[in-house]
């Protein structure tokens, strides 16, 4: 398969998913308008930044494949200042989205420190290693193994924090640790879309340390462009479980009126 066809591949489905998080975004703001202000940007902040880097990517993929496709000189190979711009959006999202999770794995676990403190180490040095690569890539994006190294263990962190805030949720919040029955399931509904939206992520973030280690370095870039898009709606589908079920109307049924006749 061709780097064009992977590249194509992974940014159509990035559009696909920045259509699906528009939608969600309206459901929210919607159903839920009485929440903290800070939840609303938090939302309208994650949003942005997916537009954006769809955006840019978009951008890359042209600017890419118009001048340099096939052509493997450091200056094609080094990224300007909108891939730079790209990448800081990519590990700022995720990085956004796990501290959310976080703060809930902190609230449900009774602020557990012991699992809490491992989910901020993994999400604050795959960031870190996000952040560091950044002005590196004007050297050559793809031409340096370094680079591409750092940004696998970066990604490998990511997938272990996913994993952790997963079983975390569903460690509190399975319906077999209270022993009491729920009549409302959306507690259930949070805890389906926390696994599988975390597993999703986590099996991402692997495939990228796979595609390093089979040394078929355009696939990682496919594959950055939907775990990006990923994190958003993981966001979004969570929040919107929140949601009550829509009920049928009620039906009134009028009863006749029977009289009884007491004879003696």
């Amino acid at each position: 398969m061709t780097a064009f066809v992977i590249q194509f591949i992974g940014l159509t489905i990035s559009f696909m998913q920045l259509g699906i998080a528009a939608a969600q975004s309206f459901c929210y703001y919607r159903a839920f308008p009485h929440d903290k202000q800070l939840l609303k940007c938090l939302v309208a902040t994650v949003l942005i930044l997916n537009t954006i880097g769809t955006l840019f990517t978009s951008l890359m993929f042209w600017m890419f494949f118009s001048g340099c496709y096939k052509n493997k000189s450091p200056k094609c190979q080094a990224w300007d200042t909108e891939g730079m711009i790209l990448l800081f959006v990519n590990m700022t999202l995720p990085f956004i989205v796990q501290s959310f999770y976080c703060h809930r794995v902190w609230i449900i676990s009774n602020k557990n420190i012991y699992i809490t403190i491992p989910i901020i180490l993994f999400a604050t040095s795959s960031y870190v290693i996000g952040l560091v690569l950044v002005p590196m890539q004007k050297v050559g994006a793809f031409s340096n193994l370094a680079i591409l190294k750092y940004s696998s263990a970066g990604a490998f962190q990511s997938g272990l924090c996913d994993f952790m805030i997963s079983l975390s949720v569903y460690f509190y919040l399975r319906s077999g640790r209270s022993g009491v029955h729920r009549t409302d399931n959306r507690i259930q509904r949070i805890t389906k879309n926390f696994m599988s939206m975390g597993f999703l992520a986590c099996l991402l973030a692997i495939s990228i340390c796979i595609f390093y280690w089979a040394d078929a370095s355009v696939a990682i870039a496919g594959v950055a462009m939907v775990l990006r898009s990923s994190y958003t709606n993981s966001l979004l589908a969570i929040l919107n479980a929140r949601k009550l079920p829509d009920r049928p109307p009620t039906v009134e049924i009028e009863l006749p009126t029977i009289t009884v006749h007491n004879s003696r």
